[in-house]
């Protein structure tokens, strides 16, 4: 599929010259966005400069954080203008944007009649999403509003005002590759220019486009065009290349040939992409004439960001970059740092291993004492969590609390970072196990249909386990479960019946089996839990008047009757329960565990099914509870409790799923923590206590190469 996309972009890029004079209704294509103009003007450059949505009003889905954005075009020895766009992102509306501009065209060009122009644009995109089963960005669709004001060079009188529109989409084309995206535009929809008797139309055209990622590595990209202009039989081309091979830089080359009067011959610019700030620059240059476009804008991005997914995506690739960066400087204590907090943030970010396992090599690392003030690195972190910085939020709280161990501010600040790390992992999740989730969505809703309850449930309960806020899964779990509550509210009345029945006759015993089986079946009777009392005062009475002692004495040389055992199996089976029923999930499995012996001691199976169900919902409810209680553990940072909590859980259930995740994740964390303290105790010159720490750091990943290097080195 690779081979033949890329024969599609060659066959794309096949260019033949024409040229013509620059006129009135070619002002309009002016690019105030060196991003696109640097790929021969692209509809699907799709880069983080606003100003892109005058190429393609789709252009800003991937914006995620308010901007300021301020551009200079140069176009030739006459044309120059200035330009100004800002962006507001809303989290589940769309993007919003403003344009500026003012342009001066000059007296050099006969063809012009216009000496300036000031333009004013709007520009909405809405994001396509595809919902269910899986929440999936498939693209963007985009409207632009542009008005002109236009200065007459000899009288005011017949200064005109144009106005136009333009439309984008930008779709995924996963359906063929997943690497490859579509765009189309259609711009400068629109009046027309009226002089001297003359009618000049706007440059309408429709653009189609093609982008491909060739490679991760360095985000090295290909992309083509075609256009349609309504004033040119013929078609035009444009294509470029784009790669990001060292961070902040990211270099641009392109060629295009549209047919009309100007956008014909070689683009290149770069751009620089900071933290908070983004610079570019575009050259192009226009065969057989000196008029060379210069365009170079500045942004700056402030503000909270209100789709925490995207800003999830950025900081992740800024956070890479400047990691890779100071490996390349050699800077190996610096890299280290910041691949291992990606990968804390991040635990399946292959490319943070790949360096890690470089830099494991290298034990030379000290901690830096941490110093500064504690306001300062609290503002700092609180900034970083309006803007969804995640990373680096949890670093500069971690200082605070290294200062001072209590400190509320910082504790909240962690907390609020587990909870939006916490919807990240579920946000990716859902793109890592799509196909389970949808294989299971159908198996689902086919049991649904068919009435089969129980077996919908058990796959609506896999996608929840991998996407805990799934919509539609919860939305039919409550379905099936209000249907089931139907059915125990009918059951518990027919077991209620057979309880009285017994309960009348005298016969307490069997009447609590039955009252304690309807209220397990409907709680919310409260009646059947008085009966269930009633019962167990009467059963006392008889059993204080009955002289007891005749049961016990000889117990461990007389053989018991039938009758004995069965009366002594269905009062721990009462008894069991009714804890069970109260929730006291350790007393319940201690009964029907003593149940399951004495079954297979006396060769009494009447229970054994019932017995079975009741240790395993026993043993699933205490596990839960201690997974509950080491999550809490985990949150609050007390990890080696938490490890308790998770390995006691999986003494009760085995395989216990979350459990399970959760000894794995903080193997690696607590081993760093004692691997941690191990090289502060031996730069303080405390070689045993180093060694012990460094041996308990082993103990919890034994394949810990940097422990074992530093204790063959200490030893």
């Amino acid at each position: 599929m690779k081979k033949i996309t890329l024969a599609v972009f060659i066959l794309l890029s096949v260019v033949v010259f024409s040229f013509a004079d620059f006129t009135n209704t070619d002002l309009f294509l002016l690019n105030p966005d060196p991003s696109s103009q640097a790929l021969g003007a692209s509809i699907l450059a799709m880069t983080p400069n606003i100003a892109g949505f005058f190429t393609s009003p789709a252009n800003n889905l991937k914006n995620f954080s308010k901007e300021l954005q301020v551009s200079y075009t140069l176009f030739g020895q006459s044309i120059r203008g200035e330009n100004a766009t800002f962006l507001f992102p809303t989290k589940n509306i769309g993007n919003f944007s403003f344009m500026a501009s003012h342009f001066e065209y000059g007296d050099t060009n006969p063809n012009m009649d216009f000496s300036s122009s000031i333009m004013f644009a709007l520009n909405y995109v809405y994001p396509l999403v595809s919902r269910y089963p899986v929440v999936t960005e498939k693209g963007a669709v985009g409207i632009t509003v542009k008005g002109y004001q236009l200065k007459n060079k000899v009288s005011t009188e017949s200064d005109f005002v144009l106005y136009s529109c333009d439309l984008g989409l930008i779709y995924s084309l996963s359906f063929i590759d997943s690497d490859l995206i579509g765009g189309l535009a259609v711009k400068n929809i629109g009046n027309n220019i009226e002089l001297n008797g003359v009618t000049e139309k706007q440059a309408q055209s429709l653009v189609a486009s093609a982008r491909y990622l060739l490679s991760d590595a360095g985000k090295v990209s290909i992309m083509a065009d075609m256009i349609k202009n309504s004033e040119i039989d013929e078609m035009g081309f444009a294509s470029g290349v784009e790669c990001s091979l060292v961070y902040p830089l990211s270099i641009r080359v392109g060629w295009r040939d549209y047919r009309d009067n100007f956008n014909k011959g070689v683009t290149a610019g770069f751009a620089l992409n900071f933290n908070r700030v983004n610079i570019g620059y575009a050259f192009s240059d226009i065969l057989e004439d000196n008029n060379d476009q210069h365009t170079l804008t500045l942004g700056f991005y402030f503000g909270a960001i209100p789709n925490p997914n995207k800003a999830y995506e950025h900081y992740l690739a800024y956070h890479l970059k400047k990691a890779q960066q100071a490996y390349t400087d050699k800077d190996y204590i610096s890299a280290r740092r910041q691949f291992e907090d990606i990968l804390a943030i991040y635990p399946d970010e292959s490319v943070a291993r790949y360096y890690i396992k470089l830099l494991s090599e290298d034990l030379e690392q000290a901690d830096q004492n941490l110093e500064g003030n504690i306001n300062k690195y609290l503002a700092i972190g609180e900034v970083a969590m309006m803007k969804n910085n995640v990373m680096k939020a949890k670093k500069y709280f971690s200082k605070v609390l290294l200062m001072d161990n209590g400190n509320p501010d910082a504790i909240a600040g962690l907390k609020k970072i587990e909870e939006q790390i916490r919807e990240r992992d579920i946000y990716n999740n859902r793109k890592k196990y799509e196909k389970e989730i949808t294989q299971s969505w159908l198996l689902a809703m086919k049991y649904y249909d068919k009435g089969d309850f129980i077996y919908a449930k058990e796959e609506l309960l896999k996608i929840i386990d991998i996407d805990p806020e799934n919509a539609g899964a919860l939305q039919y779990l409550d379905n099936i479960q209000k249907k089931i509550e139907r059915v125990n509210v009918i059951q518990s009345h027919n077991v209620f019946k057979q309880g009285m029945d017994a309960y009348e006759k005298g016969d307490y015993e069997n009447a609590l089996s039955y009252f304690n089986a309807a209220y397990i079946a409907n709680p919310q009777r409260e009646d059947i839990k008085e009966y269930i009392n009633q019962c167990n005062i009467k059963i006392n009475s008889k059993k204080s008047k009955e002289d007891l002692s005749d049961q016990t004495t000889n117990a461990s040389t007389s053989m018991r009757s039938n009758k004995q055992v069965k009366d002594e199996m269905k009062n721990i089976y009462n008894s069991g329960l009714e804890q069970f029923s109260q929730e006291n999930y350790y007393e319940a499995l201690k009964k029907f565990e003593l149940l399951r012996t004495m079954a297979s001691k006396y060769k009494f199976y009447d229970y054994r099914e019932q017995t079975n169900l009741y240790i395993a919902k026993s043993r699933n409810a205490i596990a839960d509870d201690l997974y509950k209680q080491g999550s809490e553990f985990e949150l609050r940072e007390e990890f080696e409790q938490a490890y308790d909590k998770y390995k006691e859980s999986l003494k009760y259930v085995k395989n216990h799923k979350q459990s399970t995740k959760g000894l794995e994740k903080l193997n690696s964390i607590i081993a760093q923590q004692y691997y941690d303290q191990g090289l502060k105790a031996f730069s303080s010159g405390n070689r045993e206590n180093a060694i012990k720490l460094l041996e308990e750091s082993l103990k919890y990943d034994e394949n810990k190469i940097e422990a074992k290097r530093a204790l063959e080195r200490i030893k």
